[in-house]
């Protein structure tokens, strides 16, 4: 019968698993779990890691499947470690659905203090790492800062394109419009006023194929401002920006591919990449504590 119980509670919080990834439950749900989730771990085989959710974590890696670790219960640790197994094999064979777990594995680039900022629903971030995995509409992501200073470097490291013919990256830069102004964040660099971006992929400037570096060089020393692209190391004929004007920030559209995007000096592929006169993006000054 005690066997039976834990079965079934295992399955329980099996079940609880996938609505918490699904999104079917909310995150009101998950602090009445965590004590539970802390005593299972403790009872587990040392294969079955503390949840990260109850650890330190970039608050760019948090995603639902951190939540869906709270659904532990008080059962035998078998029988829920079975579960939690289960659980996870569930998710590993939906890894390409277009959820957070169908992110290319791991993440090339330590997360410095510049991070990535607003985006699209419809992007994934885990910490530099980027990902829009379908090829429909795509959306906006913009850096956690402007640019402050006279003139700024960083690139683009594309990691994967999920679609051959659809997918398409935009990289350039877009003013940062409280509230996402509406759809703004659904709206390609180009398309709205203060933005500007050169499309690899689906006809644009160059093809989108895995392991492409874009290096974008943003000038603001004079007006005009400008925006040059590099791809593979090679300059990129692109129309002059216009309209660039107030706070400008690092901006990107994605749509079928993921991309590791290289804030800092640390991130570039190598140190001559940088053009003469152009450095990292610095953090504003609320960053550094001024």
């Amino acid at each position: 019968g005690g066997a039976a119980v834990a079965a079934g509670s295992g399955a329980a919080a099996a079940a609880l698993i996938i609505e918490l990834e699904e999104g079917r439950r909310g995150d009101a749900h998950v602090g009445a779990g965590k004590s539970a989730a802390l005593s299972l771990s403790r009872s587990l085989s040392p294969r079955v890691p503390v949840p990260r959710r109850f650890r330190s974590v970039d608050p760019n890696c948090m995603s639902r499947e951190n939540s869906a670790t709270a659904a532990a219960s008080d059962a035998d640790g078998g029988a829920a470690a079975e579960a939690v197994r289960s659980a996870r094999q569930a998710r590993a064979k939906a890894a390409n659905s277009g959820s957070c777990q169908g992110l290319p594995p791991g993440g090339d680039l330590r997360p410095g203090a510049i991070l990535v900022g607003d985006r699209a629903e419809c992007i994934e971030v885990r910490g530099l790492r980027l990902s829009c995995p379908g090829s429909g509409s795509g959306g906006r992501a913009l850096a956690s800062v402007p640019v402050v200073q006279d003139r700024a470097y960083w690139e683009v490291h594309v990691k994967l394109v999920t679609a051959e013919l659809g997918s398409r990256l935009l990289v350039g830069v877009a003013a940062n419009i409280p509230g996402g102004a509406g759809d703004i964040l659904q709206q390609e660099l180009g398309a709205t006023p203060r933005s500007f971006g050169v499309q690899f992929g689906a006809g644009g400037a160059g093809a989108l194929k895995t392991g492409d570096v874009l290096g974008v060089a943003f000038d603001q020393a004079v007006f005009p401002v400008t925006v040059t692209i590099w791809h593979n190391g090679s300059l990129v004929s692109a129309p002059l920006p216009r309209g660039l004007k107030g706070e400008m920030w690092p901006a990107l559209f994605l749509s079928g591919c993921a991309v590791d995007w290289a804030l800092g000096e640390e991130h570039w592929t190598s140190s001559k990449s940088c053009p003469d006169g152009f450095s990292a993006l610095m953090p504003s000054r609320g960053l550094i504590g001024d």
